[in-house]
């Protein structure tokens, strides 16, 4: 079910920027966390843009260059120096002492450049500037932190270890690295970023053209996916529970458990991660604005909105971070909350049992494909993610706008344009194209259709304002547009 317009929701705004668009919000963000005292200006001049320090030094503030340019790199670095300055101005007491640090060490004026760094200290000025820099909820990343930890190895750490971190930075050794991906991959394509981030790091320019002219699209994906209808999930979730008492893989509280994490990816679209997140299983949340949000075994609850946290229970990072869900239940099984008794709150233990940031980030989504494993002698579903786009699907049978299953689900809109089309088994489609509850018209068009036939009145205006739970007033502002 395609929208006829895209509208860009808070949750998602970020994905939706673009290229200086996205610099600029960057930088926004940034001026935001510089010390007090001590501010970063834009200056565009016809050779680029550059970022000037902003501060008082005497009587009077000044603003002067830091040698950063207007890119990602340039406003991380410019943030640290605006830390250095900060510094500078309380340890000096002399204007001119003042100026000859800021000429020494943050402009090198007096400092012969190397360009002959090894890939040791190439890497290690990388890891710097990832670890001084923010992920994409705008966080500082945390060098304890096994999510942060396995981003930097997934994005740089896996390539870089690969190179000979003794010899100089060079060209050769990194086209070695790089066609030993296969081209068109996305593992090749982010191989290529990473040798670009470091290029760009050390200000190798020669490199970094080289490493530009590569075509990095991704034109290879995955044909192993896996899909999975509604109804088979019902079927294997009977079979997984009505095991016999006698059976040896009995351990039926262990399955009742595990069954209900698989049961809220399916209710609710999370990953199986972010179901060890959710901050109102057994009690209710209170947000910052001291909005209450029921607990989801609350008997009395009937919207079942659910809420993801920044964090798991074993300390590491959700991957949008913290948002609200809703549950997406087609018209074909109404009752599907209380069919897979999401209101039982049967959260199973996970320990860690390694200190490896990899094993302690996958550690439940491990456990669980060796659930399913253990559980499917077959073996025939074991892609949990799956299920992630089967709650996708519910929620377009039920006629939940894009935007609305975007925000719950914690992806863009385009998302499910794309990736999320591509589990549908053919039993959805068919409940999609026989049984979907049909999704209302925008609501100017509903007013403007109103006013074509004259239901101008007060009555038209409050069944309009209570089909699409506006305020009546915004009815009549649109009605006068009209007019």
């Amino acid at each position: 079910m395609r929208e006829s317009f895209d509208q860009v929701t808070a949750s998602d705004l970020g994905k939706h920027l673009i290229g200086y668009e996205r610099l600029l919000a960057l930088f926004k963000d940034i001026q935001k966390q510089t010390p007090k005292g001590v501010g970063l200006k834009r200056e565009v001049k016809t050779s680029g843009t550059y970022i000037l320090l902003q501060f008082k030094i005497g009587d009077k503030r000044t603003a002067k260059a830091c040698n950063c340019d207007f890119t990602e790199i340039g406003i991380v670095k410019a943030l640290e120096k605006a830390k250095q300055v900060s510094e500078a101005l309380i340890r000096y007491s002399s204007e001119t002492e003042f100026w000859n640090w800021y000429d020494e060490f943050l402009l090198e004026k007096n400092v012969i450049k190397n360009d002959l760094l090894t890939f040791e200290q190439a890497i290690a000025l990388v890891e710097e500037n990832f670890w001084n820099s923010y992920n994409g909820k705008k966080q500082k990343r945390d060098r304890n932190n096994p999510s942060h930890q396995t981003c930097w190895y997934d994005a740089y750490g896996r390539f870089y270890k690969l190179l000979p971190i003794e010899k100089i930075v060079n060209h050769a050794d990194i086209k070695l690295i790089v066609d030993s991906k296969e081209s068109g991959t996305k593992n090749f394509k982010m191989c290529v970023r990473s040798m670009k981030k470091l290029a760009d790091i050390i200000g190798n320019t020669g490199l970094s053209d080289e490493l530009k002219k590569i075509d990095i699209r991704q034109t290879k994906y995955r044909d192993d996916l896996q899909s999975i209808s509604l109804d088979d999930f019902l079927q294997m979730r009977d079979m997984v529970l009505n095991i016999p008492i006698d059976d040896k893989r009995y351990n039926i509280e262990s399955r009742k458990s595990w069954m209900f994490v698989f049961s809220m990816q399916v209710v609710y679209g999370f990953r199986i991660s972010e179901v060890f997140a959710v901050q109102n299983i057994d009690k209710p949340f209170v947000t910052r604005d001291n909005v209450t949000i029921a607990a989801l075994n609350d008997p009395n609850n009937k919207d079942m909105i659910a809420v993801v946290g920044d964090k798991t229970l074993l300390g590491t990072t959700t991957k949008t971070g913290y948002r609200l869900a809703r549950p997406l239940v087609p018209p074909t099984h109404l009752d599907l909350i209380e069919q897979l008794e999401i209101k039982s709150s049967r959260l199973p233990i996970v320990r860690i049992e390694s200190n490896n940031p990899v094993s302690i980030r996958h550690k439940y989504t491990k456990t669980a494909r060796q659930m399913l494993c253990n559980w499917l002698k077959d073996n025939k579903f074991t892609q949990t993610h799956a299920l992630r786009h089967l709650a996708n699907l519910n929620g377009m049978m039920a006629g939940i706008p894009l935007e609305k299953r975007a925000m719950s689900l914690g992806h863009s809109p385009a998302m499910n344009d794309t990736v999320y089309k591509k589990r549908q088994t053919t039993k959805t489609t068919l409940d999609l194209l026989t049984q979907s509850t049909n999704q209302a018209i925008p609501l100017q068009s509903a007013v403007a259709i109103a006013h074509k036939l004259r239901c101008t009145d007060e009555k038209s205006t409050k069944l309009l304002a209570a089909i699409y739970n506006v305020s009546e007033d915004e009815i009549t502002n649109i009605m006068l547009v009209l007019l």
